[in-house]
């Protein structure tokens, strides 16, 4: 993960693959803000930083799966129909992190990932092209969550959890 100016500010990103592309060299850059994470730092949430700095910083580039579309209600300001545009971007992560030591000068640490588990992080397009103009989109949750048997790196009951599959790596 780097930080980058953009003319609405410093942006924390990392890459994705390009599933619209057909050049698999082609990536998206997902992008976390600063607020976002001194708001998680604020709350002691260390294990969700420790997984963004070691598990979506250098695991989103390997994704296996794009979903598209939540299940579920959402309202995002006057889109009470926000659920439609989330992507979920999964892979099966060989190990999990979390901060550990002092707050003021933290350790990552690493253990394996759980077993049974794709990692996801839930992904809101970028609406703000003219300030953040090399961002795809933003990361906004990140989480383990029960691996399907049958689609390596995928979860489990993703045609009930998404409404469409948007790429597959392998497919």
């Amino acid at each position: 993960m780097k930080l980058i100016d953009q003319p609405g500010g410093s942006i924390w990103v990392t890459d994705a693959p390009d599933w619209n592309s057909s050049d698999p060299h082609a990536t998206h850059r997902i992008a976390v803000t600063p607020e976002s994470l001194h708001a998680r730092a604020e709350r002691g949430l260390r294990h969700v930083l420790g997984q963004m700095y070691g598990v979506m910083c250098p695991g989103l580039i390997m994704a296996e799966h794009v979903f598209q579309g939540l299940k579920r209600g959402m309202s995002v300001g006057d889109d009470h129909d926000a659920a439609a545009n989330k992507l979920a971007i999964t892979w099966a992560a060989q190990r999990d992190a979390t901060l550990t030591g002092d707050k003021f000068n933290p350790t990552l640490s690493f253990v394996d990932a759980p077993p049974n588990r794709v990692f996801v992080v839930y992904v809101s397009p970028n609406e703000m092209l003219k300030e953040f103009p090399s961002v795809f989109g933003w990361g906004e949750r990140w989480t383990w969550v029960a691996a399907d048997p049958d689609l390596p790196g995928a979860p489990i009951d993703s045609e009930t959890r998404y409404d469409s599959r948007l790429w597959s790596r392998h497919a």
